[in-house]
C-alpha cells in the first residue's frame, strides 16, 4: 500500500473528504509535498504556527531539551527549568493578578481545567458561555461550544450550561450569584472574527465582579499579538480572572495553559495532600 492508502485505512479522519496532502517538509509559511509542490499555509496549522514552521529558535530549544530530558513528571511536583522559566516569562508579561500557570497538553484541556477551577473556587456549578463560540472538542469544552451543530451528536453533555448572545448587553442580565464562571472568546474566531464592543466586555467584567463570578477569557487564537497587542484583552482595557492560552503557546509543540492568581490556583492542592502523602510514604519504604 502507498502512504495515501495507509492514511485512509489507519488514521482516523474528522471529515468525509480529508485534504490528504502528503506533506514532506514545512518551512516558514510554506508546505512541501512529496512531489516538491509548494503550498502557502494560510491557516498556520490552524493558528498554531504563529512564527512559522520550524523556526530556528524553536528547533534549537527542542534539540537542547532532548539532550537533557523529555517527560519526567508534571502537575507542579518536580522543578523543571523550561516549565518554570516559561511560566515566569508569561506572567512577567501579564497583569499582576495573572501570576500562576497551569500547563496542559492543549487549549481544550486548559478550558477543562479553568472550568474545574471556577467550580472549586466559587462552589457554584452554572457555567455561562456564548452562542457561536468555539472552545475545543473535549466533552466539557464541547458542552460550552455555542453551536448546536457540533454539540448535538455527543449529548448528553455537561448540565447547567447557559448560552447567551455574544455582544448583547441584555444577555448579561442572566449572570447571577449562581454563576461559577463566564467563558468567552475575547474575539470570536470560528464565528468569523466577531469583535465585541469595548463597552460590552467592560460591562461583562463589571457584572462578573459584582456577582462573584470568574471571568475566563479564551485567547487560544486571539493571543500572542494576533490583535496588534500581546494579549487580546489589552484592546478592551479589562483583565480576566483566568486567561486561556494554546496553539501558538507551544511554537508548534502541543501545549496549552490557563493562568490565574496563585491564591485561586492553590484551590487545586486541597484534595491532593492525602494522595501525595501516601505516595511519599511508599517511596520512603
Amino acid at each position: 500500500m502507498n502512504e495515501r492508502e495507509l492514511f485512509l485505512k489507519h488514521i482516523a479522519q474528522t471529515s468525509p473528504s480529508p485534504l490528504a496532502f502528503e506533506i514532506k517538509k514545512a518551512e516558514g509559511c510554506l508546505l512541501y509535498d512529496t512531489n516538491g509542490k509548494e503550498y502557502i499555509d494560510l491557516i498556520g496549522g490552524i493558528s498554531v504556527a504563529n512564527i512559522g514552521h520550524r523556526h530556528p529558535k524553536v528547533i534549537e530549544a527542542i534539540k537542547k531539551q532532548l539532550d537533557a530530558y523529555m517527560h519526567v513528571m508534571v502537575y507542579g511536583e518536580f522543578i523543571e527549568s523550561p516549565q518554570v522559566q516559561y511560566a515566569k516569562l508569561l506572567t512577567d508579561n501579564l497583569p499582576p493578578s495573572l501570576n500562576s500557570v497551569y500547563f496542559t497538553n492543549s487549549g481544550a484541556e486548559a478550558i477543562e481545567g479553568s472550568m474545574k477551577l471556577a467550580k472549586r473556587v466559587t462552589n457554584r456549578t452554572q457555567i455561562v458561555a456564548f452562542k457561536n463560540s468555539y472552545h475545543g472538542s473535549t466533552q466539557g469544552a464541547l458542552s460550552i461550544i455555542g453551536d448546536e451543530h457540533w454539540r448535538n451528536a455527543f449529548r448528553p453533555l455537561l448540565p447547567d450550561v447557559l448560552h447567551l448572545e455574544y455582544n448583547s448587553f441584555k444577555s448579561l442580565d442572566e449572570i447571577s450569584e449562581k454563576t461559577a464562571c463566564v467563558i468567552a472568546e475575547t474575539i470570536q474566531a470560528e464565528a468569523g472574527i466577531m469583535v465585541p464592543s469595548k463597552e460590552w466586555l467592560q460591562v461583562l467584567r463589571k457584572k462578573c465582579t459584582e456577582s462573584g463570578t470568574l471571568l475566563i477569557l479564551d485567547e487560544i487564537q486571539a493571543g500572542f499579538e494576533r490583535t496588534g497587542k500581546l494579549w487580546g484583552f489589552e484592546n478592551f482595557e479589562i483583565i480576566p480572572d483566568v486567561l486561556i492560552l494554546g496553539k501558538a503557546l507551544g511554537g508548534g509543540m502541543p501545549l496549552g495553559a490557563f493562568i490565574a492568581d496563585k491564591k485561586r490556583m492553590d484551590a487545586f492542592t486541597e484534595n491532593l495532600v492525602v494522595i501525595l502523602f501516601v505516595v511519599q510514604q511508599e517511596w520512603l519504604q
